[in-house]
């Protein structure tokens, strides 16, 4: 029954060629992620996918809603603000070439034309300015909806509002996943739904939710870029020799040192717990943010209870300050 309605959700071979598409795609956002120094051309990325150069940026742009060009000058601007803010031993320049600009006026006119204000600005007190923003347009958002707010406050609290969370950096071992993505806002809208069509493949491949790990990783930081435009992959680890389908991508995490936190609370509470472990346990910690994604690992059957609350282990990469 669950193969059948994963065959219904992709409408026969009209969904199937959208599929491969959409995983094409996906391959050349992971290109452009892993490889920001280099040269980005349009037939470079156009090899990536496979697909011709002369209509690409179309196909792009069509599939993702972003001009190829466009999303590659974001996500390099919008790297280099998170390693700004967060790599104080690097100097401006040093950042600016790690993530593909070849010129110091090049990156100063993009990022003033981003954010705003200088590099050196947002170094001083201007990303935690924009962050401050960011977070009292969450809190608007929340007094729209009094019903809801209250009840993302209380559990708040409740969940992982405490100066003495544990938090432990131990080192994680490489994953080799099997995933499905999602663009958009991060929390209790869409990430869920995700989550599902994952279990419901799960179920046609005999993986179970207690045998497996799943993870949940958050390629973008959401107080620099647009909720719209923020990725998500959810993925089950599957062994090095396992058969993808049309249905999933097989994605590879590297190994590392993270700081792991325990949750238990709902999608609507994750987001302040993220706060916590980068507000609170971070900057005492002597560990500074590494330049990987940060993930969500479950194991076993992750519902608390009825209510949708869930348990899961938050992970930051870290590397020594």
């Amino acid at each position: 029954m669950v193969r059948q309605a994963l065959r219904r959700e992709s409408a026969g071979p009209r969904g199937a060629n959208r599929a491969e598409y959409e995983r094409r795609v996906h391959r050349v956002v992971e290109h452009v992620r892993a490889h920001l120094a280099d040269e980005l051309s349009v037939a470079g990325l156009a090899r990536v996918a496979a697909f011709s150069p002369f209509h690409f940026h179309r196909v792009f742009h069509a599939i993702t809603g972003e001009p190829l060009i466009g999303f590659v000058q974001r996500v390099r601007i919008e790297r280099a603000a998170v390693a700004l803010r967060d790599r104080r031993d690097l100097s401006v320049l040093a950042v600016a070439l790690d993530h593909g600009f070849a010129s110091p006026a090049a990156f100063a006119r993009a990022f003033r034309a981003r954010f705003g204000m200088s590099a050196t600005e947002w170094r001083a007190a201007g990303a935690e300015r924009w962050r401050a923003r960011y977070r009292r347009s969450k809190a608007g958002k929340a007094i729209r909806k009094p019903g809801k707010a209250s009840g993302r406050r209380g559990g708040h609290a409740r969940s992982m509002a405490t100066p003495s969370m544990p938090v432990e950096v131990r080192a994680l071992p490489a994953f080799h996943l099997a995933s499905m993505h999602y663009v958009g806002p991060y929390g209790a809208r869409g990430i869920p739904e995700l989550w599902d069509r994952l279990r419901k493949w799960m179920a046609t491949c005999e993986l179970t939710m207690g045998a497996t790990t799943r993870l949940g990783i958050a390629y973008d930081d959401p107080t620099v870029t647009a909720p719209a435009r923020c990725r998500y992959d959810a993925g089950v680890v599957v062994s090095a020799d396992f058969a993808g389908d049309r249905w999933v991508d097989l994605v590879d995490l590297p190994a590392g040192p993270y700081a792991v936190a325990a949750f238990a609370g709902s999608a609507h509470e994750i987001e302040g717990a993220w706060d916590q472990v980068f507000g609170r346990w971070l900057p005492d910690s002597g560990y500074q943010p590494d330049d990987r994604p940060c993930i969500e690992r479950y194991q076993g059957d992750p519902h608390v209870d009825g209510r949708g609350r869930f348990r899961c282990a938050l992970c930051l990469p870290v590397r020594p300050l």
